[in-house]
């Protein structure tokens, strides 16, 4: 493992954490990207939280820790996107933890520019997906959901379900163990609690590909749709908990390449 200065943050290491639930068509390539392609100079480890998948990510998974320092935590039955993340989270034994997704859509060349964030003060460093490769339908209901996110919440966020995130383990793990109401949209909740716990966030422009096999879990547009208004039900109940309380304002730290994309 590579080690950081003694004057580096990142010093305490850093996890970055794959969740996987039937991804193993695309899983050994990503896992073997991130791993080539980390960042130097800072101690570094992989953790892969699989969701009791049952397609072939056990046994590729096994052959991936032979090659590469991989470490893997295998839910007994599947907790959904939300679950895994906090798994995730739970056992990252690194001082900051970073997320991405097992489908390939995030370049690991992104992740140093989200250090660059935290390191420059921000308490959490997201990637603003520019443009978003994903279908209209999904990026049209995304923008919806933004405006309601600022509506109800004051949450000002470009991408706010981005799942290329990091920060320090210790606030990601607190702030993901509150979220009680989305778990497929668990980011989404994610970030409304993390203003709400008057932290700062930094957006940073990534870049964003299609799914490199398979398709999208919610792709059908009869199941976006009602993942959407059950996620809206979720937003009301998170807002009648907050209700009586002053909201508060999430400040972004300015991008150092502004634009105007959607997001989810």
């Amino acid at each position: 493992m590579d080690e950081s200065s003694p004057n580096d943050p990142f010093r305490d290491g850093l996890t970055l954490v794959v969740p996987s639930r039937n991804e193993g068509a695309s899983l050994e390539g990503v896992l073997k990207e991130w791993w080539t392609q980390r960042p130097l100079g800072i101690e570094y480890q992989i953790l892969v939280v699989d969701d009791a998948s049952v397609d072939r990510t056990p046994e590729i998974l096994e052959r991936v820790a032979s090659e590469i320092p991989v470490r893997v935590i295998r839910n007994p039955a599947p907790l959904g996107f939300g679950g895994s993340l906090r798994a995730g989270a739970q056992h990252a034994t690194t001082g900051w933890v970073a997320f991405t997704d097992a489908d390939g859509q995030y370049d690991p060349d992104d992740l140093p520019k989200l250090l660059e964030a935290l390191r420059a003060g921000s308490d959490l460093a997201i990637g603003w997906r520019t443009p978003r490769a994903d279908p209209f339908v999904r990026i049209a209901i995304s923008i919806g959901f933004r405006g309601l996110l600022y509506s109800f919440f004051g949450l000002r966020s470009r991408d706010p379900t981005t799942s290329l995130k990091a920060g320090r383990t210790d606030s990601m793990r607190a702030i993901a163990e509150s979220v009680r109401y989305m778990n497929g949209s668990f980011w989404n909740e994610f970030m409304i609690r993390w203003i709400r716990s008057r932290r700062s966030f930094a957006e940073v422009p990534i870049r964003h590909y299609p799914r490199r096999e398979g398709i999208s879990k919610v792709a059908a547009r009869a199941l976006i749709l009602r993942v959407s208004v059950q996620q809206l039900i979720a937003l009301l109940r998170i807002w009648r908990e907050f209700h009586r309380l002053e909201p508060s304002r999430g400040v972004a730290i300015p991008s150092s390449s502004p634009s105007h994309e959607p997001e989810r």
